[in-house]
């Protein structure tokens, strides 16, 4: 767990008992509750800390079967500064969907994969995230839980046929 959710969970918590405290306490002196109450902000202000850092955060869900990749970034694992290394996708799951970040444990594979698949996204073609089971014959990098992720160009999307009554002469 994330120390920013335990921060919030914490605000929360401290703030419920203050609370408490003031109303079912009545043996609290006054100028306790007064110090109560005028440490309120305090909590305000770790909560307001606590939610900036939660925005933007992948989703811990598992990738939808198929979608579009928008972009990813990589960090690759470093023991020396004790970084494990993961790999972060910002997917579109449907046509019309909003998007979507996701976070995968850094793989070898998967990384290459990527770099082709920004490549081709960098010359203009749509790719296509799928994801199958790790014992399909599709091919794919590992990305553990049993499942390979592999990209693919989107077909290219045809447009309506012209039609002869569009143009009145």
């Amino acid at each position: 767990m994330n120390a920013s959710f335990i921060l919030l969970s914490l605000s929360y918590v401290l703030l419920t008992a203050l609370v408490a405290a003031l109303f079912f306490l009545k043996t609290l002196k006054t100028s306790r509750k007064l110090l109560i109450i005028s440490l309120l902000p305090l909590v305000y202000f770790f909560h307001w800390q606590a939610l900036q850092e939660t925005r933007g955060w992948p989703s811990p869900k598992t990738l939808p079967t198929q979608f579009e990749l928008l972009g990813a970034d990589v960090v690759e694992p470093d023991k020396l500064k004790k970084v494990k290394g993961n790999i972060h996708l910002w997917i579109r799951p449907k046509e019309k969907d909003a998007p979507r970040a996701y976070i995968l444990p850094y793989s070898r594979d998967l990384h290459k994969r990527l770099f082709e698949a920004r490549k081709r996204i960098r010359q203009g073609r749509t790719q296509l995230g799928l994801l199958t089971a790790s014992g399909s014959r599709e091919g794919g990098a590992d990305i553990g839980g049993g499942m390979k992720l592999a990209f693919r160009n989107a077909p290219r999307k045809r447009l309506p046929p012209k039609s002869s009554t569009m143009f009145v002469e």
